[in-house]
């Protein structure tokens, strides 16, 4: 007992990695002024009020995603990482339109994104980051839908906006006294290789027969995943694919760790939003709380799993709901979906033996375990 109480209280522990409030608030900024600036080059190019949010979205997610991977660094390396991340977002949203209302393909696709990033991390850092930025690059239209029945003309805008808009706000970046800059975000605890020629050699064992496992697994279930809800259309089957790329992400393995703090944050996530919902009415105010939610899941990624997914819970629930909504059906059907979404990762483990270590296991007892959960 006394065991199992010492793995719950390192599992719900904060992690080593410092809280990134300075990247959680300078990636609300960029995605406010990319909202704004794209938005209006939509409107100035003719796209109609109908719908014009939604033609916003995908070069939102681009925008955002491609912001995220340029901080840190030198200002040149950043305005290239900027420019280039804005660039490949374009493709990877069209492919994604196309694939969504394709059960085979869309199952086919995320299965080899997910398989790519697992590649780029079995090189460690930086590769890692950038295999899964360009993952959910993809997975985030995919699921959302952004830019499906929006014409090519507007993409092609919407993205030429958001690419300029990205460099530029990259390049104000750099101006903010160093103390208070936004630094370079990283998927896992690798060390960053600074040299070209280091960062292609392969990760020592037995952390890359781990991740070759971890990546497989990835591979198999996010694809059956994406099969499911583009065959179903169904909105729970989309927040249960969220939760499953949480849980088996292909550059981590899963742990009991992982899990519990998922499903312990979504609980707390509850128990705010039934106070947010019966204190603070439908409007305005909740897009604060949206703002606040993006922060908390972007700042404490690498400082605390659990206060991470109920940053991104308080997100998803207000977004699915509308800022002009009431909460509780979303509230509930984000419970009940995490729920299914962790026990399906777990029996994806179970039946995926593709290694000695095939179920999950508390992450102190993974060998030469990483930090993160």
């Amino acid at each position: 007992m006394s065991t199992l109480t010492t793995h719950v209280k390192r599992a719900l522990a904060p992690e080593p990695g410092r809280a990134m409030v300075a990247v959680g608030v300078a990636v609300v900024v960029s995605l406010t002024i990319n909202f704004l600036v794209v938005r209006a080059v939509l409107v100035a190019a003719g796209h109609p009020p109908e719908g014009l949010t939604h033609a916003v979205l995908p070069a939102i997610f681009g925008g955002m995603l491609a912001f995220i991977g340029s901080l840190g660094g030198s200002l040149r390396s950043g305005i290239v990482r900027a420019a280039a991340l804005s660039v490949i977002a374009l493709p990877l949203t069209l492919i994604a339109v196309v694939s969504r209302d394709v059960p085979p393909l869309a199952g086919l696709t995320l299965a080899a994104a997910a398989a790519g990033a697992g590649f780029l991390a079995w090189h460690g850092e930086p590769f890692a980051t950038s295999g899964s930025l360009l993952l959910y690059m993809y997975f985030l239209p995919l699921v959302f839908g952004a830019g499906s029945g929006v014409s090519l003309r507007y993409l092609l805008v919407g993205f030429a906006a958001m690419a300029v808009t990205t460099v530029a706000l990259r390049a104000l970046a750099a101006l903010v006294p160093h103390r208070r800059r936004p630094g370079r975000v990283a998927a896992t605890d690798e060390p960053h290789r600074e040299g070209l020629r280091d960062r292609w050699i392969l990760l020592p064992q037995p952390r890359l027969r781990q991740l070759r496992r971890t990546t497989l697994r990835s591979a198999i279930g996010l694809g059956i995943g994406a099969v499911v809800m583009s065959a179903t259309g169904d909105h729970n089957a989309v927040w249960v694919l969220m939760t499953l790329i949480a849980l088996i992400p292909p550059y981590l393995p899963l742990t009991i760790d992982r899990v519990l703090t998922r499903l312990v944050g979504t609980f707390v996530a509850m128990i705010v939003l039934t106070v947010i919902d019966a204190v603070v009415p439908p409007g305005p105010g909740r897009f604060l709380l949206l703002a606040l939610g993006l922060v908390l899941t972007i700042a404490f990624l690498r400082r605390s799993y659990l206060i991470s997914v109920l940053g991104v819970s308080l997100v998803a629930v207000i977004a699915y709901a509308k800022v002009d909504g009431p909460l509780g059906e979303a509230l509930l059907w984000r419970g009940l979906d995490t729920l299914i979404g962790a026990a399906i990762a777990i029996v994806v483990t179970l039946l995926i033996p593709v290694g000695d270590r095939p179920h999950p296991v508390w992450a102190d007892e993974l060998p030469s375990a990483p930090a993160n959960h």
